[in-house]
């Protein structure tokens, strides 16, 4: 596939693209990193017709979503459902451990400063809702992390974009 014919797809399910692609990498699912999804959403923006404003504004709906679903199912389903899902992973076991902990010992802002930090602010909502941290509390926290790393990742993408088509093309 070129890079014309993808920009066209994004063109023509573009916002819907953003909201899946977010939403799936918010629930920690495998995939491309942030790293590379939140800057592409950017550039494929910048190269299309798509409103960036609104396209950033989707991906926090979609990131705080799935962030929300996430700490649901820990939340309701606890630590058995957990151990189901995710067994023995150490390395997994860790980043939950460390984020449970500074949950515990900075509150709401520990979920903010767990979002703009890589691997954790994906993580962070397993955790978080182990210890049944108010919904409201939660949400909030999530959303203000979100929108920051989503900002500044997507614009730097939007802002970067032909210099990052002009590699490509």
């Amino acid at each position: 596939m070129t890079f014309e014919t993808f920009l066209e797809f994004f063109a023509k399910y573009g916002y819907l693209f953003i909201l899946v692609i977010c939403y799936c990498e918010y629930l920690n699912l495998p995939g491309f990193p942030a790293g590379i999804i939140m800057p592409g959403i950017g550039v494929l923006a910048g190269q299309s017709q798509l409103n960036l404003i609104f396209a950033l504004i989707l991906s926090i709906f979609a990131g705080t979503l799935a962030s929300l679903t996430l700490y649901g199912v820990c939340r309701f389903g606890g630590a058995p459902l957990l151990h189901k899902l995710f067994g023995g992973n150490k390395k997994f076991q860790h980043f939950v451990t460390q984020c449970h902990a500074r949950i515990e010992k900075h509150g709401g802002r520990a979920l903010f400063i767990c979002r703009l930090i890589p691997v954790l602010r994906t993580i962070v909502s397993i955790p978080a809702g182990l210890l049944k941290v108010p919904v409201g509390e939660y949400t909030g926290w999530t959303a203000a992390g979100i929108t920051c790393w989503n900002t500044v990742f997507i614009v730097c993408g939007y802002l970067g974009g032909h210099v990052i088509v002009g590699w490509l093309g």
